[in-house]
């Protein structure tokens, strides 16, 4: 008869001389074995519990060779069925990862901008929530209002998406409202854009006129875009001629400037107690976690972020250490001191965002006075500044001015 199905057992072969005695041995320590079969006269097989395997096998010994050819009952059955379950499981969660992955941004490739930089656009996209780690949109409207909204010379905008590769291409048109910029062909002065001391003047095309140390008022021309010579053909005489060109260089003069700030009297603090606590902030796709919040009950703090990890392949995560500390807050006068660090740094902004490359601030004299409960502080500069522009040069009113005379 057959072992049940909840039991469990084995089929075996055994081989060697004298097959015969493992039965003897089998029947003196009471293991059964069913479906007996005699394969030769060295070897056969047979089925026995599970249990009594590892008997069989030590009565064996290195005498004879037993081998397992098949199980059978409820243990295999669940070590199969947690193997699949363990297979489909996998197979299950890897779909599910590759999906999510499939949700998001990994990368923004921007085409077809000329005069506008990459970086501001960059930036404006991620103001519409459109960055690398961001969710995939599909329609991306709100980005594109907020890109004409953002930039009058973009006359078409479009999103598509490849994968999880997102395209925006854009395209530019001339603005009606600006005139168009003399091109290099065209003849044209530099001029000078504002009254100043000449400090240094570099004509990279055109005859300079002026030198270091001249002051100049607005509009004297500083670069002359008009070269005079005279013809080597004698059967035109001694008539000097004139060659137009498209005059080149930069001009840098002292000119004076004023900036006023304005501060409160009194200079807020915020000093550290001691008492802190840390905790982390988790970010995987859509779904955040920050330990910190809900915890300490400081009426004030400060919150200080370190990144651990932070990247958008293969899937969106980020992972920063958070450190929370309490502060008292207090109000104090403002001493001299502290006011001359703060205009100073106001001072060194300006000088990085309004003042080009070569350009500088030589000397600075700053007064304060009270207004209504503030302290004004008014700064004369003396700056270093390229005051050279272009000035279109009239060709046909300049010929016909000398035709006259």
């Amino acid at each position: 008869m057959k072992f049940g199905f909840l039991k469990h057992y084995r089929k075996i072969k055994i081989e060697g001389i004298d097959p015969k005695r493992i039965l003897n041995k089998c029947l003196k320590n009471r293991i059964t074995l069913q479906d007996l079969r005699w394969r030769d006269d060295i070897s056969y097989t047979a089925m026995l519990q599970g249990d009594d395997y590892h008997k069989v096998k030590r009565m064996a010994g290195h005498t004879y060779q037993v081998t397992v050819l098949g199980e059978g009952g409820l243990v295999p059955a669940i070590c199969s069925v947690k193997r699949n379950i363990a297979v489909v499981m996998g197979a299950f969660f890897l779909g599910a990862l590759l999906f999510y992955q499939s949700l998001f941004i990994a990368e923004i490739q921007v085409d077809g901008y000329r005069s506008l930089e990459e970086a501001e656009i960059r930036s404006t996209l991620k103001e519409a929530g459109v960055v690398e780690g961001a969710r995939r949109q599909g329609d991306y409207a709100q980005a594109k209002e907020l890109l004409y909204q953002t930039y009058d010379s973009l006359t078409w905008v479009s999103f598509y998406e490849e994968g999880r590769l997102l395209h925006v291409d854009l395209a530019e048109g001339g603005s009606p409202a600006k005139e168009p910029k003399a091109t290099k062909l065209e003849p044209v002065d530099i001029v000078a854009s504002r009254s100043g001391l000449i400090q240094q003047i570099l004509p990279l095309q055109g005859n300079a006129k002026v030198q270091k140390g001249d002051y100049v008022n607005k509009g004297d021309l500083l670069i002359s875009g008009r070269y005079k010579y005279r013809s080597t053909d004698y059967s035109r005489g001694d008539e000097e001629f004139i060659q137009y060109q498209h005059a080149q260089g930069r001009v840098l003069a002292r000119v004076p400037c004023r900036l006023e700030y304005y501060f409160e009297k009194k200079e807020r603090q915020k000093t550290e107690t001691g008492n802190y606590f840390t905790g982390i902030a988790i970010r995987l796709g859509d779904f955040s976690f920050d330990s910190t919040e809900g915890w300490g009950g400081y009426e004030a703090s400060v919150r200080k972020e370190h990144k651990l990890f932070d990247f958008v392949r293969p899937l969106p995560f980020s992972l920063r250490l958070v450190t929370v500390k309490e502060v008292s807050l207090s109000e104090k006068e403002r001493t001299p001191e502290s006011l001359q660090k703060t205009v100073e740094a106001a001072l060194r902004d300006y000088e990085k965002k309004s003042l080009k490359d070569g350009e500088r601030i030589l000397s600075q004299e700053v007064t304060y006075s009270d207004q209504e409960g503030l302290i004004k502080a008014d700064a004369l500069l003396e700056v270093e500044k390229d005051i050279g522009v272009e000035k279109k040069i009239d060709v046909k009113k300049e010929e016909k001015a000398k035709k006259k005379k």
